[in-house]
């Protein structure tokens, strides 16, 4: 029988290799999936045998010449250090302090008991890998359990938050009694009403009975970046608004300040999730407090020009339940066919 070869087109080859790894999705999906098992191979295999892990630079270079054919040289390298640091993220993958990488114990992180995906060195088969990520199929066992919530850093409902918070700041308030002209002070409401940001000059805000407030310096003369935060309390005067007392706030705090200042003032964020085939396209404000903001690393950043203020990102339609409910938490609904 005559031997017959054919060369693949870089579409066959791939078409070939997302079935025999069990991947799905979009194009950009895709490529990440595919790098991601090609760094998980690397770490399960030559991390386990020498103990010590895979240098940073020995995947990246491994990247570029394997997946050459199917990825851009030029966009390679880049690419297979933005999916190292969202497995990272996750925990997928472990990075020593000298830049080696390592698997982690496999287990399996669970939003309900037919929606989870699988962390560290697995066995093969039992998942669809869609991004970086990879989620369970239904009936996979006899691994770990993590509880989504815990994966994420389990914390109170956003209103209980609130109260407890408030009990310890008040009694840190400090007399301050001077003009807030140099203020921003968070007003969702006002915001909500008018249209506007919900970071508004103290010379514009309205209180609406409300004179305990999140307050930062405005942008100009100090950095916009590592602004002081203050939990003020204001008094409208003849002059303008006074900083009566105040309270300085962590950034961590104050990012979870906001969105429970939303829910106690009813107004709550809706964001327009926009679907495509397979997958998912949400615009949302760099303002997530660290432990929802974990949930980000299940997609990633979409190329485009956007406020600095905000991040465009894209998942998976595997991830939706997890990008809802880690939102959730904060009282953000999604609108759209995204779910």
């Amino acid at each position: 029988m005559a031997l017959s070869l054919r060369v693949l087109s870089a579409s066959e080859a791939l078409a070939s290799v997302t079935v025999g790894l069990s991947i799905q999705g979009s194009p950009e999906a895709v490529r990440r999936a595919l790098i991601a098992a090609h760094l998980h191979a690397a770490c399960d295999a030559d991390g386990a045998r020498d103990g010590h892990g895979v240098f940073t630079g020995r995947l990246t270079d491994m990247i570029e010449t394997n997946l050459g054919g199917l990825i851009a040289p030029a966009e390679a390298r880049p690419l297979a250090n933005k999916v190292l640091e969202a497995l990272e993220e996750t925990g997928d993958l472990w990075r020593s302090p000298g830049g080696y990488w390592k698997s982690t114990p496999p287990r399996t992180v669970a939003l309900s008991d037919s929606v989870s995906f699988l962390l560290g060195a697995l066995p093969p088969g039992g998942f669809v890998a869609a991004g970086v990520m990879r989620y369970a199929n239904a009936g996979v066992t006899q691994m770990v359990v993590q509880s989504f919530d815990d994966w994420l850093g389990r914390t109170e409902p956003i209103g209980v938050w609130l109260g407890k918070a408030l009990k310890i700041y008040r009694p840190r308030l400090q007399q301050a009694t001077m003009p807030a002209d140099h203020l921003e002070v968070y007003a969702p409401d006002q915001a909500v009403q008018q249209s506007r940001s919900r970071w508004i000059n103290a010379r514009e805000v309205e209180l609406a009975g409300v004179s305990l407030r999140l307050c930062r310096a405005q942008a100009k003369p100090t950095s916009l970046y590592n602004r002081p935060y203050y939990l003020g309390e204001f008094e409208p005067t003849a002059d303008g608004l006074l900083l009566r007392r105040a309270a300085t706030v962590g950034h961590g705090h104050a990012r979870r300040f906001r969105f429970a200042y939303d829910d106690a003032l009813r107004a709550t964020r809706t964001l327009n999730a926009r679907r495509d085939n397979d997958l998912v396209q949400v615009t949302l404000a760099k303002d997530l407090p660290m432990e929802e903001a974990r949930v980000l690393a299940l997609g990633w950043e979409c190329d485009g020009t956007t406020p600095r203020s905000v991040r465009s990102m894209a998942f998976p339609v595997r991830a939706m339940p997890f990008v809802a409910h880690a939102l959730g938490r904060l009282g953000i609904k999604l609108r759209g066919g995204a779910l």
